[in-house]
């Protein structure tokens, strides 16, 4: 395929004002956005009445205040805002949470090769998963996806990570083997092309660092001078603030620089590399343009490396699609009027009860008044001009609707973000397991898109985590890693161990969920196929992990922790531990059987699985002879079973 060289990258002032020019025109084509979520910051993550109201030029159902009659009571500063906007966008990310995706390399054939590599992948897909945080970071791309109806995360390979090669005590310099990095770049700070329609088509990305000073000089040592520059634009005397239309995150910094990171995704007219640079607000070069570093390799037949290919490092999650462009839009821009409503109504009704509570006496101007009369009791004087008696001013009644009208406010804000009663555990009626159930997963219906995009963005991730390992892991690393039969393992892994032959199966809803009462609640409802499958009652207690010390639940776990302690004081010593006849065979059996089908099993030497093995043999004879010695006891007298009385 031919490459394309574009006049407007020939010289470094070309690539300036080009530069420039798509950063300005990526952010004026954003600002649309931008309002949505300056108004989705304040209706999720208010917390005072006034906060609906604040930021000048946003507002959300009125023009002003004052335009309502809501100025306070004789100066009492009654407000109020039940947040529901926030329960619900915080309970939306708890069931996110809970219950993420599972992400399985499956080997693509039989072949004893294939599976190798998948459980390679399998090992770093879990190594990743404690290592990197990666489900602490994609919480956090969930909240900004749930706020702002988007949610980026970026992964690349950062040379400045990892363990440290190599020091140079003269230079102080220091070499690292860099390693993989997963970040969560804010909504504010990401200005992608704006022609793009699809995200897929997105050609490149501005990302907005801002970067301290001392970094900024370290990494641009030759820019020091246009570095200290836009330091002094932004800093007044003693602290420099960095701008950020974000309403919650607004802060001073005290010493930065505003720099640009610019991405540009392969495409044919640079030759499948892409671009990549730092530069300023007004297109000038801090490094050189060159390609873009997030770089991958095709793979061929025989499994070497073929022909590269630039990506772009960014990904992104959407929450309600918008057709025509890749942005998406969160469902607090919808229920945000109907909760301004909410603290509207509670504000009023917190109003006459505030007049309710205040007496006024109106009497004529020329009334005089006794000495001593005022006293601190709640009732005003108010005098005024007129020959009319005194008489006492009745305050506005509640008007009869006002509760119903809130009510009804309550359940349309609910009915807009897909809140049911089943899904809050709620039962206006008494009504079975399955009805319930069914009704929660009809409640999650509204949000089935969300989740199918959530299990695209989890698979993404991971490929590009993967294909990080296999372009960048070129020598093998020592890994720690909780195995699938959860026993931590120390393995050697390197990019070519993963090389093919699997591919990733991300599925959603198909384990149990991470919240302890709905696992309980899940696992109880299987219980009983769980025991035809062969499971015990002790088995499936221990599923449900009521781990409670010293309670009868714990005890039912004594004859297991009973006998993986002499299977390992038999291996440590090498000396055989005969079973003693009076324990609680069956039950022991049970995690023998167990032991012996792990992997823990399966990597010991022959000498300690004998032992292993004997002793198993051993406790089944044992229980055998238990078995066959109490159906003569119930032949000698049938009715102990019944009545409780001892053997003849």
């Amino acid at each position: 395929m031919p490459t394309y060289m574009l006049d407007l990258w020939d010289n470094d002032e070309k690539i300036k004002l080009e530069l420039e020019k798509r950063l300005q025109f990526a952010k004026q084509a954003r600002k649309v956005q931008e309002r949505q979520w300056e108004e989705n910051e304040r209706a999720a993550f208010a917390t005072r009445f006034e906060e609906f109201f604040s930021g000048g030029d946003v507002n959300m159902s009125y023009e002003s205040v004052s335009e309502l009659g809501l100025a306070p009571v004789d100066g009492a500063a009654n407000n109020i805002a039940t947040n529901y906007i926030m329960k619900n966008v915080r309970f939306f990310h708890s069931q996110m949470s809970s219950n993420p995706p599972t992400v399985s390399p499956k080997p693509l054939t039989s072949d004893r090769e294939d599976r190798r590599r998948a459980d390679a992948a399998d090992r770093c897909v879990r190594y990743g998963l404690r290592q990197y945080k990666m489900q602490e970071r994609q919480d956090q791309v969930n909240l900004n996806t749930l706020i702002y109806g988007n949610g980026f995360a970026k992964t690349l390979f950062d040379p400045d990570l990892g363990e440290i090669t190599e020091y140079n005590e003269e230079t102080n310099e220091v070499q690292t083997e860099g390693d993989f990095s997963y970040t969560v770049p804010p909504v504010w700070f990401v200005y992608p092309d704006p022609d793009a329609t699809i995200w897929d088509d997105v050609r490149f990305v501005f990302e907005e660092i801002p970067l301290r000073y001392e970094v900024a000089c370290r990494l641009f040592p030759e820019k020091k001078d246009v570095l200290q520059k836009y330091r002094l634009r932004n800093q007044d005397e003693s602290a420099n603030t960095a701008y950020s239309k974000s309403v919650i995150s607004q802060r001073s910094y005290y010493d930065v620089v505003r720099v640009y990171q610019y991405w540009e995704t392969g495409t044919p007219e640079n030759g499948m590399q892409g671009r990549y640079c730092w530069c300023l607000e007004d297109g000038t070069q801090l490094t050189p343009l060159s390609v873009n570093p997030n770089r991958f390799h095709t793979v061929t037949k025989d499994g070497t490396k073929g022909v590269p290919y630039a990506k772009l490092p960014y990904h992104l999650l959407t929450d309600i699609d918008v057709p025509g462009t890749y942005w998406g839009r969160s469902v607090v821009a919808y229920a945000s009027a109907l909760q301004d409503i909410i603290n509207r109504l509670d504000n009023v009704m917190l109003d006459i009860l505030a007049a309710h509570g205040v007496a006024r006496l109106v009497m004529p101007e020329s009334a005089e008044v006794a000495k001593g009369s005022i006293t601190n009791s709640p009732w005003d004087i108010i005098k005024y001009t007129g020959a009319i008696p005194p008489n006492f001013m009745e305050p506005m009644p509640m008007p009869a609707a006002l509760p119903n009208i809130r009510d009804r406010m309550k359940q349309n804000l609910d009915d807009i973000m897909g809140i049911t009663e089943s899904l809050m555990g709620q039962q206006s009626r008494e009504t079975s397991g399955f009805s319930m159930q069914y009704a929660v997963e009809q409640s999650n219906m509204v949000r089935r898109r969300l989740f199918n995009k959530y299990v695209a963005f989890v698979e993404g991730i991971y490929k590009s985590y993967l294909g990080i390992i296999k372009e960048y892991w070129d020598t093998p690393r020592t890994i720690k890693v909780l195995g699938k039969e959860r026993a931590f393992e120390t393995v050697d892994l390197q990019g070519a161990d993963i090389q093919g032959g699997f591919d990733l199966v991300v599925e959603y809803g198909t384990s149990f969920s991470l919240d302890p009462m709905a696992r309980r609640q899940e696992i109880l409802q299987l219980s009983p196929l769980l025991k035809e499958a062969g499971m015990t009652s002790r088995s499936i207690l221990g599923m449900l992990r009521l781990n409670e010390l010293d309670s009868l639940i714990d005890r039912t776990q004594l004859a297991a922790t009973r006998q993986r302690e002499v299977f390992e004081r038999m291996i440590a010593n090498k000396v055989y531990i005969p079973p003693r006849e009076l324990q609680e065979h069956r039950a022991m059996l049970e995690e023998a059987y167990t032991y012996v089908m792990s992997a823990e099993f399966d990597a010991l030497p022959e000498e300690d699985k004998s032992l292993v093995e004997r002793h198993i043999k051993e406790r089944e004879q044992m229980a055998a002879q238990g078995t066959a010695e109490a159906g003569v006891a119930a032949e000698a007298n049938p009715l102990a079973a019944l009545t409780g009385a001892p053997p003849a």
